[in-house]
Order: C-alpha cells, then sequence, then structure tokens
C-alpha cells in the first residue's frame, strides 16, 4: 500500500522524434500491459504518454531546462491497492527501458532521488 504522504504523481519528459506508437510500444514492451489509445494499463500502473503542449523544436535541445520542451509526457499513477516499492520499481524499469532503446527521458516526481540516476537529471541523455 502506498502511504498517506507519499504523492505517486509521475510525470515522465520524454524527447525523441519516433512517432507516439513507436514509443507506445517501446512502453509496452519495458512494463507490458494492455494499449488502448495513449494508454496503457498494466497491474501496477496506468499510464497516458500525451503531446506536450510546450513542445518547442529548438528549446528541447538546450542543456539545463530542455527537457521540459521534450514532444512527450508520459503521465503515471499507481493502481490501488499497490505498494510503494513496486510503484517505484516499475517506473525504475520503465525509464532504464527507455534509455536503454536511445530516448531522452527525465521523470518528475517527489520520489525522482529513488529512482536510477535521480530521474535521468544524472545522465547526460539529452
Amino acid at each position: 500500500m502506498l502511504n498517506d504522504d507519499f504523492d505517486p504523481y509521475c510525470k515522465i519528459f520524454l524527447d525523441t522524434d519516433f512517432d507516439r506508437n513507436i514509443v507506445l510500444a517501446s512502453i509496452k514492451e519495458n512494463i507490458g500491459g494492455v494499449l488502448e489509445r495513449s494508454n496503457i494499463t498494466n497491474d501496477i500502473c496506468n499510464l497516458d504518454v500525451l503531446r506536450n503542449e510546450d513542445f518547442h523544436e529548438q528549446r528541447r535541445n538546450e542543456l539545463s531546462d530542455g527537457f521540459l520542451f521534450s514532444r512527450y509526457l508520459i503521465e503515471i499513477e499507481p493502481n490501488e491497492d499497490v505498494g510503494t516499492e513496486t510503484y517505484i520499481t516499475t517506473v525504475s524499469l520503465l525509464l532504464e527501458g527507455l534509455w536503454r532503446v536511445g530516448y531522452k527521458a527525465i521523470a518528475s516526481c517527489d520520489f525522482e532521488e529513488m529512482l536510477p540516476n535521480k530521474g535521468g537529471y544524472n545522465i547526460d541523455n539529452r
């Protein structure tokens, strides 16, 4: 179970020139689940892959805060009755899988310190 003071909402800024369907397929390959439109649901979490309204072709390549202008946003929340550790492990596996296939991905959440490479802030994947 998630503890009361833990905010599980997580947003991953994902930048790639690949089509959203390809991104969705990569995510599904990493964490499994059922794909419906831009949503993937598995036993642990529910996520949506959205087009980032702040996407900016040039600014996404800036080093300090360029990730804010990534092409996509992944919004993730746990399903009911999922343990905190299980959820964080799933988000970690997702990030590592995204990096492995070459996507630029940085997580923004209250628990990013618990994620690999502090959610992507500690690697040069920008």
